[in-house]
């Protein structure tokens, strides 16, 4: 059953890849620096982002206040928001643990740079360094840190610059060959760094200077809901355990490549002015929240613990296995249907039912005129790649 849901999957991956929709323009690419300011109702502010914001993006803040974007003006550089009410996240202390507990332990966490060249300027001394960016040496340590926790992290340090409108694109050949090469995967991230004044990022945890973490999700692609529910998890462990950390979230117009696979976000670490350091820091007290999100807590300390329970859990699924077997050849045997045949049939179906999904998906988002100049239009490169054969040359 794992190798049809693994087949299945890389198909919906392939056809996203085929059909990218609209996911490569999906930051900021004026000629000059700058951020957005949101404004509440009344005219305060609530934040500022070096990002694009558009009208029906919405902001849940840092203490779970719902916002919707109704106006932007652009020459300003100011978004207008009207308050929808206010989040409730998922019960956290000992509740949330228990509830990751129960999901599978098993999947990698990849993490990757789509903006490479992202710097701190009092540790780098420029804010943008090409190919060789601080936000490189954070995500390291967001992967070591994940590590330390017993998880499976992978980080890519693939170059994707320029950081121009063509870097989701160059980064999503990234994401697809972390996801190819690392099934099962657990979770997606792509670690960024803001650009606006250091006042809104700087924090004290346990009594530790870092730096805050906004949490980015793009709200064009179908892994919407489950990428928000991972995003109030962490932001619910988070601040049970250490407040202050998260910063808030935004849920843009965009895709930053997350309908790739579910569970993916994009995590902003600090800004150009803070320290680098102190965004590291930040990644040891997010790589706990994370751990505890998505596996319970696991530490290393249960190892012993859990090498017994598997051992004991593989002799229920090898007792299980045997009952199942025995059973499907005595139907079998009644009804004159073959083994290979019948899953051969099941998987064909499952294919079906997963390409008729994401087709009647792009269809709905995205129309049948666009729909059929992307697939005309699409990157025979991509393809190839995703599939591990290069094109000829002519």
């Amino acid at each position: 059953m794992r190798k049809v849901i693994s087949k299945a999957m890389l198909l919906a991956i392939l056809l996203t890849v085929i059909l990218p929709g609209t996911a490569f323009a999906d930051d900021w690419f004026e000629p000059s620096p700058g951020y957005y300011t949101l404004l509440d109702e009344k005219g305060g502010e609530l934040t500022v982002m070096a990002r694009e914001i558009s009208v029906d993006d919405e902001y849940v803040s840092g203490d779970n206040k719902h916002y919707i974007v109704t106006r932007v003006d652009r020459q300003k550089r100011e978004a207008y928001t009207r308050l929808e009410g206010e989040i409730t996240l998922p019960a956290a202390g000992k509740n949330h643990a228990i509830t990751a507990a129960q999901q599978d332990d098993e999947g990698s966490i990849l993490l990757y740079c789509t903006h490479n060249s992202e710097s701190y300027v009092p540790s780098d001394g420029r804010e943008s360094i090409e190919g060789k960016g601080g936000i490189k040496d954070v995500a390291r340590a967001f992967e070591e840190n994940l590590k330390e926790k017993g998880i499976k992290a992978v980080f890519s340090d693939e170059v994707h610059d320029p950081h121009d409108a063509g870097a989701y694109r160059r980064s999503r050949q990234t994401a697809v060959r972390l996801i190819k090469e690392n099934m099962p995967v657990k979770a997606v991230f792509d670690i960024h760094r803001d650009a606006v004044p250091k006042s809104h990022y700087v924090t004290e945890v346990k009594g530790e200077d870092m730096t805050k973490v906004r949490i980015v999700i793009g709200r064009r692609n179908q892994n919407r809901k489950a990428n928000e529910e991972l995003a109030y998890k962490i932001k619910a462990v988070a601040d049970d355990s250490y407040p202050g950390l998260i910063k808030d979230i935004f849920i843009g117009k965009g895709s930053y490549n997350q309908e790739l696979s579910p569970r993916s976000l994009l995590f902003e670490m600090g800004t150009h002015e803070n320290t680098k350091e102190a965004a590291q820091k930040s990644t040891a007290y997010l790589a706990d929240v994370v751990s505890r999100s998505l596996f319970g807590g696991r530490t290393e300390d249960q190892a012993g613990d859990k090498k017994d329970k598997d051992a004991e859990e593989t002799r229920k699924d090898e007792k299980r296995e045997d009952g199942r077997r025995t059973g499907i050849s005595r139907i079998n045997r009644e009804t004159g249907q073959d083994n290979d045949a019948g899953g051969g049939r099941g998987l064909t179906w499952l294919l079906v039912v997963v390409v008729a999904g994401v087709v009647g998906f792009l269809l709905i988002s995205m129309g049948g005129k666009e729909l059929s100049s992307k697939f005309r239009g699409s990157s025979r490169q991509e393809y190839s790649s995703f599939l591990g054969r290069k094109k000829k040359k002519k």
